[in-house]
């Protein structure tokens, strides 16, 4: 029988408060699985939020560009940094204004779609989140990305 203490995270993240139903986004967004375990919640009770997804990753440490992704999964999404056992660092995540490089615009016709050239999108409003492309000006909500 596995004992609580075996799915302790020694060093790594693990991604809180996800909407019930993102979790398996969140792994495709990471490009997970890779090297090490993961342990994956799913429709987890939360007193906060009545229920949520949670994703624990050993040896996993996000750049900011992963960071921004996942807040396009909700507005309360939060990552911890565990590091000798212990929550390091704690940040609730906000998606930016302006995101370069993390959206691809679903206009076919549109110059990053075309071009080596970045995308770059301006969040309009707060959440569900709607962004405009920088390039050709569509508007994209995040449900659709």
């Amino acid at each position: 029988m596995t004992q609580p203490s075996d799915f302790q995270l020694t060093a790594g993240t693990v991604i809180d408060h996800l909407p019930v139903g993102t979790a398996a986004r969140a792994l495709q967004l990471l490009g997970l699985p890779r090297e090490g375990p993961i342990t994956v919640g799913i429709n987890v009770p939360s007193p906060r939020h009545g229920r949520k997804d949670i994703v624990r990753v050993e040896g996993l440490f996000l750049e900011k560009r992963e960071s921004d992704r996942l807040a396009l999964l909700g507005p309360n999404v939060s990552v911890s940094i565990v590091r000798d056992g212990a929550v390091a660092e704690k940040t609730v995540l906000d998606v930016p204004e302006r995101l370069r490089g993390i959206l691809t615009c679903p206009n076919p016709t549109c110059i990053t779609n075309e071009e080596p050239v970045s995308s770059s999108f301006v969040r309009l409003g707060a959440f569900p989140y709607s962004f405009r492309c920088t390039y050709c000006e569509r508007i994209t909500r995040s449900a659709d990305l």
